[in-house]
């Protein structure tokens, strides 16, 4: 009798991780970008090229594929305000020479913002302007 409950127990426990998962991936939002410069997540510099961008709606995280290598980055952000004209646009902040940080993510259901500082190292070469570009993502 009791092998026959740890096995139900162990079958519940089973079909509500895989119940979670599934929840979890409808949570998610998926994007691809063209980032044409070399920028920060974090402190972690990422090179210019084609990124998949998944967005956690419920933990506010990012995570960036780069599709040439398959790495991938995470950054936890705030909750912001959202596009208000149906586009998903990534907004890079200049922080060092000709290097960018990924300051905001706006797409027309969702915003989030991130602290746009390069690392320590790099700290005495930031430059303190106010240049920004902004790339659009397709949705997935």
């Amino acid at each position: 009798m009791k092998q026959h409950l740890f096995k139900l127990a162990a079958l519940a426990f089973f079909a509500a991780t895989l119940t979670a998962a599934a929840v979890a991936q409808d949570d998610a939002t998926m994007f691809r970008a063209n980032i044409p410069v070399d920028f920060y997540v974090g402190d972690k510099l990422m090179p210019a090229g084609e990124y998949q961008i998944s967005v956690d709606l419920r933990e506010h995280e990012l995570a960036l594929e780069e599709k040439a290598t398959g790495h991938t980055s995470f950054l936890l952000g705030s909750p912001d305000d959202g596009s208000r004209d149906d586009r998903t646009v990534l907004t890079f902040k200049l922080v060092a020479g000709d290097v960018y940080a990924l300051r905001e993510l706006q797409a027309p259901d969702l915003g989030l913002s991130f602290r746009a500082k390069a690392p320590q190292i790099t700290a005495k070469a930031q430059n303190h302007g106010k240049e920004t570009i902004t790339v659009v993502a397709e949705a997935r």
